[in-house]
């Protein structure tokens, strides 16, 4: 016969007197290991397309395994001969041959004894023959995703002092971006394909994990209390993975069931990190991500100014600089030098925590050309931050459920001062203007950060005293006249702060809240808010908060308008 690749090879097909057939593991697929049962008819009754009249003895149909529903016609040459037609053209060679034992299964004596203890041990080598068996009978880049045992009275292709168990290995081609699923010794045929599937979703198990039975002492210890196992399954989990409907599984885990319906979870990774999660079963099981916190305390930072930024990122996309803003990220004030900033309701998954002391308030990561970071950092792990470019994977951490306490030490860059010397020095070529006061209408503010001021806008200087119609209002949505600070900047990207203080000529003082922005080298526009009555107005305006109180400008104008009443 010819196997998918093209090339011959032997088929065994034991056929007993009451119609059962079972073909060989040398038989390709999808023969290989299939017990059916077979029924022939002396004419085209079974296959009518496929029967040549005068030719061929008769048809048949098998059932039963996964090729159940075969139907093709055959053709006996004496007594030792025999020709098989299941295709047009595809027409399969047989010989007679006799032997009193039985045929036996390849996969049930290298991979799987017929006999095993349970909960069964060893399952690592049994893994690794597993394996080697499937990739030799089905595709050479198979690897195993997950192994499902289950003591049962019914259908089972092991037997044990217990009573049956069920052994199901399932396998993933991502050549084919299908599975398999190998069941030794089992009746009902031991390799079964399956269906197509996202090569995102499938993940190998490693060639060594913890062994089943050492798993099951763990949950006994934490406080299981069946004496009888009832299933485990070992799979290697993805991100947002919950067992017993509460409990987060993340990489490769066992997860277990007692006969009295408890279930447990032991992380299987080597070597032994002793993770092992224990669901009451007499509980109402709510959300799994409710309870989720992870939990960082931030130490080592060598003074109060500033904030500290935590960036908590899914994947090394953006690491470490989260230009898209994909890593959720929280600041965190300052106190006697330690900080902290919580995570909450996050996925089971891998994660990695970056954490900057942004000293100099521009709220963002500052970078050398080389990658190598310009401020204090620190990551999960607390891996070294001066070797290199910081690496996402020094920095990667696996997460369960529930709360997660870590700790990250902020580094700073060899030989950077180390108190009030670097602010002064960082901030020196920092300088701002407040160039002075201009009229705009809707269409400019409503640009935000990003406003110009249009071709041939006057700039009113501090000082200032605006007279006549200059500015006034020409809308009946009172939308022209507004009033913005233009403000020029050179230096590093920095955090501002602008305050207007009105004194309106009918008398009293009031103090506006202030407005925050984000300064950029260049020229920024400032809404000064709806500012239409007649008085004076001081302006307080504050930036580079790298030297903590940041450096202060202060400038006024005066209205003395008579702008018309619409």
């Amino acid at each position: 016969m010819y196997n998918p690749s093209g090339q011959r090879q032997q088929c065994v097909m034991e056929i007993g007197s009451t119609g059962q057939i079972a073909y060989g593991d040398s038989c390709p697929m999808p023969l290989t290991g299939q017990q059916a049962t077979i029924t022939s008819v002396p004419n085209g009754t079974l296959a009518p397309n496929l029967y040549v009249t005068g030719q061929d003895s008769g048809t048949f149909m098998i059932m039963g395994g996964s090729i159940s529903g075969t139907v093709g016609a055959f053709r006996l040459d004496g007594s030792k001969h025999m020709t098989t037609r299941t295709a047009p053209g595809a027409d399969i060679e047989w010989t007679r041959t006799s032997s009193e034992a039985p045929m036996q299964s390849a996969a049930a004596s290298q991979v799987l004894p017929g006999q095993i203890q349970w909960p069964i041990g060893d399952v690592p080598a049994i893994a690794q023959r597993a394996v080697a068996y499937v990739r030799s009978k089905w595709q050479p880049d198979a690897f195993l995703t997950s192994i499902q045992f289950e003591l049962t009275s019914d259908f089972s292709n092991a037997r044990s002092p217990d009573g049956g168990v069920l052994v199901q290995f399932l396998f993933y081609s991502p050549g084919q971006q299908q599975t398999l699923t190998l069941m030794p010794n089992s009746p009902a045929g031991e390799l079964l394909p399956g269906s197509s599937a996202d090569p995102r979703d499938e993940r190998a198990l490693p060639a060594s994990f913890m062994d089943l039975p050492a798993a099951v002492a763990k949950l006994r210890a934490k406080g299981m209390r069946g004496v009888h196992i009832k299933s485990a399954h070992l799979e290697n989990y993805g991100r947002g993975s919950y067992a017993a409907g509460s409990i987060g599984v993340f990489g490769t885990e066992w997860v277990i069931d007692s006969a009295l319906d408890e279930q447990g979870v032991v992380l299987a990774e080597l070597p032994d990190q002793n993770d092992v999660r224990l669901a009451n079963s007499d509980e109402e099981v709510e959300g799994g991500q409710a309870g989720n916190n992870i939990h960082v305390d931030i130490a080592g930072l060598r003074n109060n100014r500033g904030q500290v930024y935590c960036q908590l990122f899914q994947s090394a996309q953006n690491f470490p600089s989260n230009t898209d803003g994909n890593a959720a990220s929280t600041a965190s004030t300052i106190a006697n030098r330690r900080a902290a900033c919580d995570f909450e309701s996050q996925d089971p998954g891998s994660y990695a925590i970056l954490v900057f002391h942004d000293e100099d308030s521009t709220h963002v990561l500052e970078l050398n050309p080389d990658g190598t970071p310009r401020e204090g950092v620190g990551l999960s792990n607390n891996p070294n931050t001066s070797a290199g470019p910081l690496s996402y994977r020094a920095a990667k951490f696996p997460y369960r459920a529930g709360t997660l306490n870590l700790t990250i030490n902020v580094q700073y860059p060899p030989g950077q001062a180390s108190d009030a010397t670097r602010s002064f020095s960082a901030s020196a070529n920092a300088d701002a203007s407040l160039t002075g006061f201009a009229f705009v209408d809707g269409s400019v503010t409503g640009q935000g950060s990003r406003a110009q001021l249009p071709a041939g806008t006057k700039i009113y200087p501090p000082g200032s005293t605006i007279t006549g119609t200059d500015g006034c209002p020409t809308t009946q949505y009172h939308t022209d006249g507004m009033i913005v600070a233009v403000i020029d900047y050179q230096g590093r990207p920095t955090a501002a702060s602008l305050a207007v203080t009105r004194h309106p000529a009918s008398g009293g003082q009031f103090h506006n809240a202030p407005y925050y922005l984000d300064l950029d080298p260049g020229r920024t526009l400032q809404f000064l808010g709806p500012i239409f009555e007649n008085g004076s107005y001081d302006v307080r305006f504050k930036y580079d908060f790298s030297l903590g109180q940041g450096k202060a400008l202060s400038a006024s104008f005066t209205l003395a308008r008579s702008c018309p009443i619409p």
